[in-house]
C-alpha cells in the first residue's frame, strides 16, 4: 500500500472522527452552551429518605420508615402514598427538564413567589441535604413551575407541577383499613347490650356465637367491604376527650388469614341532628382518631336479625 493511500485513509478517518465529534459530544456541548443548569438535576429519587417543607416558617417533615413515609413525627400517621408518588413523579420530571431562566433580578422574586413567600423544600439523601430550593407559583403555561435557590437572585421555570404536588389537600393517609376482603373469615360484633360472632365455613357465612344462625351473603357483604377497605371522611384534632371511644359503643373485629382489623366507634362529632354528621373512630391497635360517615357507622350497628 502506497504512502499516498495511507495518507488519504488516515485523513478520511480523521474527518469521520471530526464529524462524529461535531454531531455528537461537540454538538451537544454547543447546544448546551449558555443554557442554565437545572438546580434539581442532582436529586436521586431512589435515595431520598427525608423531605422538609417550610411554609411561612412552619416546618412539615416527612421521613422514610420501613418503606412508608412518617408524617411530621407523629406516632402513627403516615403520608398518603398517592401524594408521595405525585411528589416524586413531579420532582423527577423537573430534574430531567431543561431549566429556563426567567429572571436574574432578586427584586422580581416576589413576582414569581420564589422569595420568602414561596414554599421552601429541603431534600435529604442518606441523612445529608441533597437539595434546598423554593417553589413559587405555577407558570403562565400552567404546566411549568417557578423555582429558585434561597440565596440566588435567579428564578427558573421547569416543566413540572411542583406547586400542585407539594400542596395536597392533606398529606396524611386517610386509609383506616386496606386489606384483601377474601382473607376475612370471622367478624365479631360488640355493643353495650349485645355481642355476637359470624364465621365463614365451607364457603358459607353463619352465626357461631352466642348461638348458631343463618347469615345471608348480601347482608354481611357491606360489613366485609367496610372492614377491609375503609377511609376516613376527615381527620380531626387528636384529642381523645369527648370522642366517646372509651365507652365501647361499637367494636367490630374482622379477623382471618393475616388479618386482625378492629374498629372502635364513638359518638357523633357534630350532633346527631346534623345531616352531615360524622362519628369518631379509631383502630384497636392505634391511637389515631378519625371521623367516619353516619352511613358507615349505621352499616356496622347490627342486630342478629339484620344478617339473616
Amino acid at each position: 500500500m502506497s504512502k499516498k493511500t495511507l495518507f488519504l485513509g488516515g485523513a478520511l478517518i480523521a474527518l469521520i472522527i471530526l464529524a462524529y465529534g461535531y454531531q455528537g459530544p461537540l454538538k451537544t456541548w454547543q447546544n448546551n452552551l449558555g443554557k442554565p443548569k437545572n438546580i434539581l438535576a442532582k436529586i436521586k429519587i431512589d435515595l431520598v429518605d427525608k423531605i422538609e417543607i417550610i411554609d411561612q416558617g412552619k416546618i412539615l417533615t416527612l421521613f422514610k420508615q420501613n418503606q412508608k413515609w412518617k408524617y411530621d413525627n407523629t406516632k402513627d400517621f403516615y403520608a398518603d402514598p398517592a401524594a408521595l408518588a405525585r411528589v416524586f413523579n413531579e420532582i423527577k420530571k423537573a430534574a430531567e427538564a431543561e431549566a429556563e431562566l426567567v429572571s436574574n433580578n432578586r427584586e422580581r422574586k416576589s413576582e414569581f413567589k420564589t422569595d420568602d413567600s414561596g414554599l421552601e423544600i429541603k431534600i435529604y439523601q442518606a441523612d445529608k441535604q441533597a437539595a434546598n430550593f423554593i417553589i413559587g407559583t405555577i407558570a403562565g403555561d400552567y404546566t411549568s413551575s417557578y423555582i429558585s435557590l434561597p440565596e440566588s437572585a435567579a428564578t427558573y421555570a421547569v416543566k413540572a407541577d411542583l406547586s400542585g404536588a407539594f400542596k395536597p389537600a392533606d398529606w396524611r393517609d386517610f386509609a383506616i383499613f386496606s386489606t384483601a376482603k377474601e382473607k376475612i373469615n370471622k367478624i365479631r360484633f360488640q355493643y353495650p347490650n349485645r355481642e355476637f360472632t359470624v364465621e365463614l365455613k365451607d364457603g358459607k357465612w353463619s352465626g357461631s356465637l352466642p348461638d348458631k344462625f343463618a347469615v345471608k351473603l348480601e347482608k354481611i357483604q357491606p360489613v366485609l367491604d367496610i372492614m377491609s377497605n375503609l377511609k376516613a371522611a376527615e381527620i380531626p384534632d387528636q384529642i381523645f376527650t369527648g370522642t366517646g371511644l372509651d365507652n365501647h359503643l361499637i367494636i367490630i373485629q374482622a379477623a382471618g388469614e393475616g388479618v386482625d382489623n378492629v374498629l372502635m366507634i364513638g359518638t357523633a362529632s357534630n350532633g346527631p341532628s346534623d345531616k352531615n354528621v360524622l362519628y369518631y373512630a379509631k383502630k384497636g391497635d392505634s391511637d389515631n382518631i378519625y371521623l367516619i360517615s353516619k352511613a358507615t357507622r349505621d352499616e356496622l350497628d347490627k342486630n342478629i336479625w339484620q344478617l339473616k
